[in-house]
């Protein structure tokens, strides 16, 4: 038996929120066996569909902003080059191993933390050798970038995957309608054995 105090607590409070999940299921199957009618008026109203097209049209605009960095090429590719020329001293010069070993030694097994490190030096490296020539290129000569910008800047709508989303799936609900008392009584056998277990844990 633990006897942390946030274990327990958190124990505790999962086994209180079972239980209510038990004696919410037993209302719902003594509803479903003796007033099914009743049932399916309530979720006529709850069941309301929440169309995702107006999130989706918001999500699916293209935000322009490379007239910007065209504009004020200079400073952002200053900007760009020092941040790079940062993390490449850091990464490559300054960053100590084994202090961040010692300290996250706790949280991670050191076998795999040593191999996150230097997964997350070689990442930073990377990132800031490309950087690096990218603020250079948009420092000096934001023109070579063009091509590679009309290449890579391609939008990809979001419609296709979520088309998916905006169909009712109703086929629980319409095999509960039909079939309502004996769902009832699978429910309440279930949740009257979940009450009985959680109650046994509780006292």
């Amino acid at each position: 038996m633990s006897t942390d105090p946030t274990e327990i607590f958190l124990w505790r409070a999962l086994a209180i929120f079972l239980l209510v999940g038990a004696v919410s299921g037993i209302a719902l199957s003594l509803l479903l066996i003796f007033k099914p009618h009743f049932l399916e008026r309530v979720n006529r109203v709850a069941n309301r569909w929440i169309s995702t097209r107006r999130i989706n049209q918001l999500l699916d605009r293209s935000i322009d902003i490379e007239h910007w960095f065209i504009q004020y090429h200079r400073p952002f590719g200053i900007l760009v080059t020092l941040g790079a020329g940062c993390m490449l001293v850091y990464f490559g010069l300054l960053f100590d191993k084994p202090a961040a070993l010692q300290g996250l030694n706790g949280y991670v097994p050191i076998m795999l933390l040593d191999g996150l490190l230097d997964a997350l030096v070689l990442a930073a490296l990377t990132g800031a050798v490309v950087a690096l020539f990218a603020g250079l290129f948009l420092w000096l000569r934001p023109s070579l970038l063009r091509g590679i910008e009309e290449h890579t800047n391609q939008w990809v709508s979001s419609r296709r995957a979520t088309r998916s989303l905006e169909i009712p799936r109703d086929q629980v609900d319409r095999f509960v309608a039909r079939h309502a008392r004996r769902t009832g009584w699978l429910l309440l056998l279930g949740s009257i054995y979940l009450f009985l277990a959680i109650s046994r844990l509780l006292v």
